[in-house]
């Protein structure tokens, strides 16, 4: 007969009948509450730190982790023969605090430490956030101190660089300054419950220990974000791997809105205006931050359909973008054979890729590399609906025209600045001047027919105001009880669908190292050589920070508009009504 298995304590120890006998005398007694615990005083803060990946210091496990308090080390387990237990008897340290409950516990005793002056320990293991306090960040201009006595400004802390993770450090900076992104993640209760993948649990976690006020120290470890990164992506995003801010920033943004429970958006069919469009997916915080939508009109004709001087074109390169290319120009010279075949499509978008001009193949008079300045609504010619973009592609003559159809509230500008080929990368060093405040995009924008103007709100009915609220996603408008304040929220939701307007509120910019525009393409390699930064804006002093890395320095909005960026985010102005606290989805 087959002996029953023995039962299983609270502590993860399996305990037979003789083991019960011959340790009677030295096992401790159940666990219990105690009021006061003799060995508080050894408790050193400045040795922990909750930024690495919890896992035992001596099995590598990452099951029942316990922190000492006094070492700061971690060990698992609290019950007889575990890790925890034995480092309690050898070194006498008696603190222990569970890293998943952040209950306290004294070993060998084993029994719960209920005190007080111990919850600091417990905020910043995990931070937390109400949500006036959530409201009160964008206000905030006062510093604080670590327990190291070094002072740091809650969201403009710096992040630690893992070998070569500069790139995910300045992601995680800019996305950290979306006021509607940033504030849902700093509430676990919208997200928790509900989310996919520990990617948008990490991603959370790190947004909180940015924004808290409660840190052991002044920077910021995001290694469990990473190593759930890493894990995600397939090793495509890995530590010691360069890689491109741009495409991290399209991937963890594609995770986090799948993460969150979200599907993919509507895309609309060929066939003009008058077509059907597929059933909307399920929306999240991260489409109605930088969700837009764009209308492509698209010409093709295929080559044997056209003539060029009496005979068919042999060779057909793409256009570089500026309508000037071989298809145009030897149209113009011959008589094209056949008709455009004409389509038009409307696809939604979280950011807009622009493509900067070829810097001069010739040098100074010095023999300096001449390195142009180019405003950026020269480069955003490409969304105005006129500039007609050329391509010659598997013997397919494409045309297509851009127009901006929805702005979104925060716009992604990604400046593509590589190019790849067989040989080497290289990267366009031209300056892109932007401007800091009042970007105008109205010359881009195709407003949808029969939206109204601020002045035609004003005639408009108290019926017709309310459906034009609801229809276009701004609440309920019964909570408005007078005319003036239904008219305020009609306002605020025509600004935020039909406004042109934008402010800067994160810049990404990479530096390359002097005098090294070209690198020889490696074998799983294609990122050129240089460092990333990042300047982000503080609201409430009115304050540009540069941060990279661990290092946090003001700047000034001059030196911001002529450095080398490559990723923008912009904010559209008046967006407060969408500065809440976030809402779930």
């Amino acid at each position: 007969m087959k002996r029953a298995r023995e039962p299983e304590d609270n502590n993860g120890t399996v305990h037979g009948s003789r083991d019960r006998a011959s340790t009677s005398s030295v096992a401790p007694k159940a666990s219990s509450l105690r009021p006061k615990c003799p060995y508080l005083d050894t408790v050193n803060r400045t040795y922990l730190d909750f930024d690495f990946e919890k896992l035992c210091s001596v099995s590598l496990s990452n099951m029942n982790i316990y922190v000492c308090l006094v070492c700061g080390k971690f060990f698992q387990g609290r019950g007889p023969r575990t890790h925890a237990h034995t480092h309690s008897l050898h070194d006498f340290h008696h603190v222990f605090m569970n890293l998943h409950t952040a209950r306290i516990f004294c070993l060998p005793d084993n029994y719960e430490v209920l005190d007080s002056s111990l919850d600091d320990i417990k905020r910043a293991l995990f931070p937390s956030f109400t949500p006036a306090a959530i409201a009160q960040l964008d206000t905030n201009t006062t510093l604080v101190r670590d327990v190291h006595g070094v002072s740091y400004l809650p969201g403009f802390v710096g992040l630690n660089n893992l070998k070569s993770t500069d790139y995910v450090n300045v992601v995680l900076q800019a996305l950290g300054h979306v006021t509607p992104l940033r504030n849902y993640f700093l509430q676990p209760s919208l997200y928790e419950a509900g989310a996919k993948n520990q990617l948008v649990l990490r991603f959370g976690e790190v947004m909180r220990k940015l924004w808290s006020q409660d840190n052991f120290k002044s920077t910021v470890s995001p290694h469990d974000f990473l190593q759930e990164v890493v894990s995600a992506s397939g090793k495509r995003f890995a530590i010691g791997k360069p890689g491109e801010a741009v495409d991290f920033l399209s991937w963890l943004l594609h995770q986090l809105h799948v993460g969150l429970g979200g599907t993919m958006p509507m895309v609309g069919c060929k066939g003009g205006e008058g077509g059907k469009k597929k059933k909307a997916g399920r929306r999240s915080v991260v489409l109605d931050c930088f969700q837009g939508e764009i209308r492509v009109r698209t010409l093709t004709k295929a080559r044997k359909d056209w003539t060029v001087g009496g005979r068919g074109e042999e060779e057909g390169d793409e256009d570089d973008g500026t309508g000037r290319g071989n298809g145009a120009q030897e149209e113009k010279e011959g008589e094209p054979a056949g008709e455009w075949a004409v389509s038009e499509t409307r696809s939604p978008f979280l950011f807009l890729t622009v493509d900067i001009p070829q810097t001069p193949l010739f040098k100074d008079s010095q023999g300096g590399v001449i390195i142009p300045h180019i405003p950026l609504y020269s480069v955003l010619d490409k969304f105005n609906g006129v500039k007609v973009v050329d391509a010659v592609k598997a013997g397919v003559h494409t045309r297509k025209q851009y127009w901006i159809t929805r702005l979104p509230q925060y716009l992604i500008l990604s400046l593509a600045r590589l190019t790849r080929n067989h040989f080497f990368v290289e990267k366009n060093p031209t300056i892109v001047n932007f401007p800091v405040k009042n970007l105008e995009l109205r010359d881009y924008f195709l407003p949808e027919a029969g939206l109204p103007t601020e002045e035609g709100l004003k005639t408009m009915t108290v019926g017709e105001l309310k459906g034009f609220v609801q229809a276009h996603g701004g609440g309920d408008a019964k909570e408005a009880v007078e005319r003036e304040d239904l008219e305020e929220q009609a306002r605020a939701v025509l600004n935020e669908v039909a406004g042109t307007k934008y402010d800067l509120v994160a810049n990404v910019v990479h530096d390359s190292p002097p005098g090294q525009e070209k690198k020889e393409a490696a074998r799983g390699e294609a990122t050129p050589p240089g460092t990333y930064r990042v300047h982000v804006f503080n609201r409430a002093s009115d304050q540009w920070y540069e941060i990279q890395d661990l290092h946090v320095q003001e700047t000034l909005p001059q030196l911001i508009t002529i450095s080398e960026s490559c990723v923008l985010i912009y904010e559209k102005k008046g967006v407060e009504r969408a500065r809440g606290c976030g809402r779930g989805h």
